[in-house]
């Protein structure tokens, strides 16, 4: 299994249960019959934002108007599979410049504030439509809820052209050129992971951390031949600035609070404005939720939830809890995440799964999210550091002894911060001294020489990056230098 699909299994970013369905079902077509929801949602979060403000009508226009892909994007390909060896390398390449306008939309969308894509199939035109390119949430007419977001298909597709263009161009040596798309489009997708539906920030963050990590090899493989500017300049002047105001420990994500809309309306739908839900219809809409694979298996899922509603609490009590669910997520969010605080069971944990099954069943623990942003930060900050360490190494010949020597003039000292230090600290850094040490990951051994950055994993502590995977799940999280590169250079991956 390639070093990449890692990511794929790791609980915060299951493609599988995100982007992928999405897509699947973009040839569907709508499937929400009640609207209710997609009106709230676009109330409370799109319609605040002017439509001069957003992004998504410039990027769809673009996306519209490209020529098809030459490698199927409905599978599990995606932007960190590009590289100029790969098999499809010719006809990647002519497609990306055949397509090269997609850069002027891009650079007009990473201008704007958000996507601001409203909610609704009918929200958009019917060429969108047709193509997929819509958010559908809500409904359906058995009662049970959608979540239909095929649009991120637009996204991805516009992620993997980002990569193709900017290996295209650093190869004719156009530097500020390839570095400006991919930068672009990291704002773009920061921009995704502001939206309201958990999904929807699922599959953003997904795509941006390949962004970052893409950018990373970008850099290593054409280290000698980069100007020491232009790594100055993404270090100190583009990528600090991804989205404004994040800073090192990207202040401005927010928790998605969407899904607790949808929840919202389950609960009403079954509980039919009555104190307890009616179990016939509790049957019918949770039976088809919880299982579709059978007959069989949809009639005992809908005999279990028939006779929990005997015992279920009521519409009341059902959203008290769902509103402290959300509310404790929301402190343990805006607090310090090594806290006391957060060592507590969570309101979610403790829910009895019985008294509000409906609860329990129609969401999925925020950790998921918590984990994204940590990821994110080490992302965003490890790609800020690297460039800053080949700034370093373009005018000094060599990689810094201690990294205070490249503060200022080559990074900003603020964004070397490990969100997996419980002392709140710095990445670790090593001078490899002109050696080179094996490395342990889950497809092989690999060497890494030159210099090492890393942080410490979701065991928060330091392995000696002996152990590395890219999620952090085993041993650490190697950012510098790039491990996929380095996997493909030894043949350890194709």
């Amino acid at each position: 299994m390639p070093l990449r699909r890692r990511l794929a299994m790791t609980p915060a970013l299951v493609l599988a249960a995100t982007l992928q369905p999405a897509i699947a079902a973009s040839g569907d077509g709508p499937q929400s019959a009640d609207d209710r929801v997609a009106r709230e949602l676009n109330r409370e979060f799109i319609s605040k934002t002017s439509p001069a403000n957003t992004s998504w009508e410039a990027l769809f226009e673009a996306y519209q108007g490209m020529t098809p892909c030459p490698v199927e994007l409905d599978g599990d390909f995606s932007a960190v599979d590009v590289w100029p060896k790969m098999t499809d390398w010719s006809a990647m390449s002519d497609w990306a410049a055949q397509n090269a306008s997609v850069a002027e939309a891009l650079k007009v969308a990473a201008k704007k504030f958000a996507v601001g894509l409203p909610y609704g199939a009918d929200q958009v035109t019917p060429d969108l439509r047709d193509a997929g390119v819509y958010a559908d949430v809500g409904l359906a007419e058995n009662g049970s809820v959608v979540t239909n977001l095929p649009y991120l298909k637009a996204f991805k597709t516009l992620s993997v052209w980002a990569a193709v263009e900017m290996y295209r161009r650093m190869e004719a040596g156009e530097w500020t050129q390839g570095f400006d798309v991919a930068i672009d489009n990291a704002r773009v997708l920061r921009q995704l992971c502001d939206r309201p539906m958990k999904a929807e920030v699922l599959a953003g963050g997904a795509m941006l951390i390949d962004a970052m990590s893409m950018i990373r090899d970008a850099m290593w493989t054409f280290l000698d031949d980069i100007p020491q500017e232009e790594f100055n300049r993404i270090a100190l002047r583009e990528l600090p600035f991804i989205k404004v105001g994040d800073a090192e420990r990207m202040k401005r994500f927010r928790l998605p609070e969407g899904d607790r809309f949808l929840v919202t309306a389950a609960i009403d739908n079954v509980f039919q404005g009555a104190d307890y839900p009616d179990a016939d219809r509790m049957g019918e809409v949770f039976g088809v939720i919880q299982t579709t694979d059978s007959p069989l298996g949809r009639f005992g899922a809908t005999k279990r939830w028939t006779k929990i509603a005997d015992v279920h609490g009521s519409a009341d009590a059902s959203k008290e809890k769902l509103t402290q669910v959300y509310d404790d997520w929301y402190r343990r969010w805006n607090i310090r995440p090594y806290d006391p605080i957060q060592e507590l069971p969570t309101e979610y944990s403790v829910l009895n799964e019985v008294r509000y099954a409906i609860v329990v069943d129609t969401i999925s623990d925020m950790r998921s999210i918590f984990n994204l942003r940590e990821r994110l930060i080490v992302e965003i900050n490890g790609t800020i550091i690297s460039a800053g360490l080949c700034g370093y190494y373009r005018y000094s010949g060599d990689w810094p002894r201690n990294r205070a020597s490249m503060y200022s003039q080559n990074v900003s000292k603020r964004f070397d911060f490990d969100p997996f230090d419980v002392e709140y600290g710095r990445f670790l850094y090593e001078n490899l001294d002109g050696g080179e040490e094996p490395v342990d990951t889950d497809d092989g051994r690999i060497y890494v020489s030159g210099c090492v950055l890393y942080a410490r994993g979701r065991d928060r502590e330091d392995s000696g990056f002996e152990e590395a995977s890219f999620d952090g799940v085993t041993g650490d999280m190697i950012v510098w230098p790039p491990l996929r590169v380095l996997a493909r250079d030894q043949g350890v991956i194709d």
